[in-house]
C-alpha cells in the first residue's frame, strides 16, 4: 500500500523529470557563478586552480550520482508499465 511519502517523495516520473532539470540548474549554475568568478580574478593564481580542479571533481562526483539515481528511477519505472496491462490496445 502506498501512502502519501510513497507517492511524494518515491520513484515516479515527477520526481525522474524533476531530478533532470534540477541537475541541470545545479550543473549551469554553478558554472556560471564559476565563470564570473574566473572573470573576476585579473590572473589565475594557484589557490585558484587547486578550486577549480575541487569544483570539477565534486561536479563530476555529483553527475555520477545523479545518472546513477536516473537510471534506478528509470529501470524501476520500466518496470511498473511492464506490470499494468495496456488498456490503449483495446
Amino acid at each position: 500500500m502506498k501512502n502519501w511519502k510513497t507517492k511524494l517523495f518515491g520513484d515516479n516520473s515527477f520526481n525522474f523529470y524533476g531530478w533532470i532539470f534540477a541537475g541541470l540548474v545545479v550543473i549551469g549554475g554553478s558554472a556560471y557563478f564559476l565563470k564570473r568568478g574566473l572573470d573576476a580574478d585579473q590572473y589565475l593564481s594557484a589557490q585558484a586552480a587547486y578550486l577549480i580542479a575541487i569544483y570539477c571533481l565534486l561536479l563530476g562526483c555529483f553527475g555520477v550520482v545523479l545518472h546513477n539515481y536516473l537510471a534506478r528511477v528509470a529501470e524501476k519505472l520500466d518496470a511498473q508499465k511492464k506490470e499494468k496491462p495496456d488498456d490503449h490496445n483495446g
